[in-house]
């Protein structure tokens, strides 16, 4: 299958989300075929394990709770098959919270999502990768609103 670069200029452009919650769930589908990426959608972590043994993914949008399987052992398992993967965890947790091995993802986004710094954070993969680098580990977190997520 030949790659296509999208209106982003990008060749690394196949993205697995994972994400139970189903509006989410379509609304990053949607958005991100919209900004020219292919989308695989899936529902749980067992439907994810089998999309990554049955093709790679370039990068992987995945909820830290799921209702069958925890987000950071799919990270650990995307992480060993394709070590370059780009993951984003997305999660209500502050990262400091979670029991996260260093390099395991390359940055996390906390809910609700701000489309707008997801969309930022995928154009700026390209511009790192040129660079040699990965994306650093970085939060991409919407401004506290004096409540705190549990």
């Amino acid at each position: 299958m030949p790659i296509r670069k999208s209106v982003m200029g990008r060749e690394d452009r196949n993205v697995l989300v994972v994400e139970d919650e189903k509006l989410l769930n379509w609304s990053l589908a949607s958005s991100l075929s919209k900004w020219g990426f292919d989308v695989q959608p899936v529902f749980t972590g067992n439907d994810a394990l089998a999309q990554i043994e049955k093709s790679g993914f370039d990068i992987v949008l995945l909820d830290y709770r799921l209702p069958d399987l925890d987000g950071l052992a799919i990270a650990k398992l995307v992480r060993k098959r394709q070590p370059d993967a780009v993951i984003f965890l997305l999660t209500a947790f502050q990262l400091s919270e979670l029991p996260v091995d260093a390099g395991l993802i390359d940055s996390y986004f906390n809910k609700p999502l701000d489309f707008q710094q997801l969309h930022q954070a995928l154009k700026d993969i390209p511009r790192l990768r040129a660079g040699g680098s990965k994306p650093k580990r970085r939060p991409h977190a919407r401004k506290p609103d004096n409540t705190k997520s549990v």
